[in-house]
């Protein structure tokens, strides 16, 4: 005789099988999953002070740990809570999966027309449609395997991301018989044919005397690390990572360029406009990276573009692909790795020494900020912190200013991870965040770098670090508010200053008395001068300590590129003889 269990029982158990945590916000409509889970040995609740913080929880212990990320929350405001995760997973294309509890199915609306039957009911599925791949409404108990089984199908499925299942209480409570339940069954996939692009493209790299690889978060999604390792080694081109894959390789790798795009390295962006061949793996070539000006952007190369969204290769208001390949950016790889491809030895040699003069022409950390003594310069700051990180650390920027100096001045290491929401980038991820990526991995060092401003958005979630006793190393960079969105002022505004600083409407706290709340150690670094000592005493300790590293309110990003210019023509302005002169072919 067939055993019955209660479906949240059923839930619980499955969702033991593909993660360690769930990053839960409590609520009277899932006490009985959570409830169940608690009953586990093999998988555990971890409740956040609000339910935004168990989403970007989620959200990072996908990215850092290879798992699916599962967040769950309440009926009305718990789930509108979890959007900004959902978001943060959608934009990215991370897996996570999502269960909201809903209100008794006798409790919705049956008329369309009336606004609310049950307390915070609300039509979660529609709500959520625009940013999940999948959503759901469970309807029958007898449903609940199938619908588990292809929502986790849908997060992992071609390009990941958020899934989510509305699961009323009183299905909830229901009992089930396991052996009954029907299975989801995947559809075939049929690989595609791209063998004639394959030889175009091969005869286009043979060509080329300045060819460039440019890839993306294609590359993590698809798991194609390994493959992409052998292409570049194989054909020894050049390389540029999106923000997304920076951390893919060491800064000390000979053919790694540099970042490129609207706030990144002079360098990479002159390589990249005078590329004559650019190979990109998995990346959408988004305004961050192109400016404004998508015409001008690598106006004299070829491209190659990899994409397994035919949407983005087909987008009016994207970069137009000489070739477009719409397969997944592992598929592809292991296709042209098969092949045979002979380099031009000698012009890419040539090409590789004029990116080697440029990258010491035009460093990020200049050596004369290092002379800075009234305020920590931002630059110095992520060069040595640098130093100090660890092959496997995890490193989370946040939102803003904070964000860009990361990208632009982090040395990175192989091994670690380098992440954050960068295609959403909602102010405050990162402390959230850190609490996922510290679970992922209790060995791992997990370092969130955060502004001032940031900061304050999800501030509460410092007493889920506190409470669980989390290690995490927090480095506010403290600038006295909202520095980039002033700059922006500053440009369209006429300094009309509104709600960026104390004298225009925000206020910021003293984070010394913060840190005391919550119970968490405080060090304040003020200068350049400050920084080896206190990094090196500080950052080996097993706790979680907060960093407030005081940067001048007027430090804006350098290099920027201005709005309407040329991917080349960075704010501060350089000599036109001198752009000419490394522009000319």
């Amino acid at each position: 005789m067939n055993k019955s269990m209660k479906l949240s029982d059923y839930v619980a158990e499955f969702l033991s099988n593909i993660s360690e945590f769930t990053f839960v916000g409590q609520g009277s409509c899932v006490v009985h999953i959570l409830d169940s889970i608690d009953k586990r040995n093999d998988i555990k609740n971890i409740p956040s002070q609000n339910e935004q913080g168990a989403s970007l929880a989620a959200d990072a212990y996908s990215r850092s740990s290879g798992k699916l990320g599962v967040s769950i929350a309440t009926s009305g405001p718990g789930i509108l809570n979890l959007l900004q995760g959902i978001g943060c997973s959608f934009f990215d294309s991370i897996p996570h999966l999502i269960i909201s509890g809903a209100v008794p199915t006798n409790q919705t609306r049956k008329n369309k027309n009336i606004r609310q039957v049950g307390f915070q009911e609300m039509e979660v599925v529609d709500i959520v449609k625009p940013l999940t791949k999948y959503a759901v409404l469970l309807k029958e108990a007898k449903n609940i395997k199938y619908e588990l089984e292809k929502l986790v199908y849908y997060a992992k499925e071609g390009r990941p991301g958020p899934v989510l299942m509305d699961l009323p209480d009183d299905l909830q409570r229901q009992f089930i018989v396991p052996e009954e339940l029907k299975s989801f069954v995947p559809p075939k996939v049929l690989d595609k044919d791209v063998s004639l692009e394959l030889e175009s493209i091969i005869k286009l790299i043979e060509k080329a005397k300045r060819p460039l690889i440019i890839y993306g978060n294609g590359i993590k999604s698809a798991e194609a690390e390994l493959e992409l390792d052998i292409f570049l080694k194989q054909t020894q081109i050049p390389f540029l990572p999106t923000w997304a894959t920076i951390d893919l390789y060491s800064d000390d790798e000979p053919n790694l360029v540099g970042t490129f795009g609207v706030a990144a390295t002079r360098y990479g962006n002159f390589a990249v406009q005078k590329a004559d061949l650019l190979i990109c793996l998995g990346t959408r070539l988004s305004y961050q990276l192109t400016g404004a000006k998508k015409d001008t952007f690598s106006p004299n190369s070829k491209k190659i573009i990899v994409d397994i969204e035919k949407v983005e290769l087909e987008n009016e208001n994207g970069v137009k692909p000489d070739i477009a390949i719409n397969i997944c950016a592992k598929q592809f790889l292991n296709l042209i790795n098969s092949k045979t491809i002979h380099t031009n030895i000698e012009e890419v040699r040539v090409w590789k020494e004029w990116i080697i003069d440029l990258k010491q022409k035009f460093p990020i950390c200049k050596k004369t900020y290092f002379d800075e003594t009234n305020f920590v310069n931002p630059y110095v700051f992520f060069d040595i912190l640098s130093n100090f990180l660890k092959h496997n650390d995890l490193i989370l920027p946040d939102a803003s200013a904070n964000l860009i100096w990361a990208y632009q001045a982090l040395k990175p290491k192989k091994g670690q991870k380098i992440f954050t929401a960068l295609n959403h980038s909602p102010m405050g991820y990162s402390v959230a965040a850190a609490v996922g990526a510290q679970f992922s991995n209790m060995k791992r060092n997990v370092v969130a770098i955060i502004g001032d401003g940031s900061m304050q958005m999800n501030v509460q979630e410092l007493e889920t670090i506190s409470y669980n006793k989390l290690p995490i190393k927090i480095f506010i960079i403290n600038n006295g508010g909202y520095a980039l969105i002033k700059g922006t002022q500053e440009g369209f505004l006429s300094k009309n200053y509104v709600g960026v600083d104390k004298s225009s409407g925000l206020g910021i706290p003293d984070f010394e008395k913060v840190a005391y709340a919550y119970g968490i150690k405080y060090e304040k670094i003020s200068t350049n001068n400050e920084l080896n000592a206190k990094l090196s005493k500080l950052l080996t300790q097993n706790k979680p300590i907060i960093f407030d590293i005081m940067v001048d309110p007027d430090q804006r990003v350098i290099p920027k590129l201005e709005s309407g210019k040329v991917l080349h023509e960075m704010a501060p302005n350089l000599d036109q003889k001198i752009i000419d002169k490394i522009m000319k072919v």
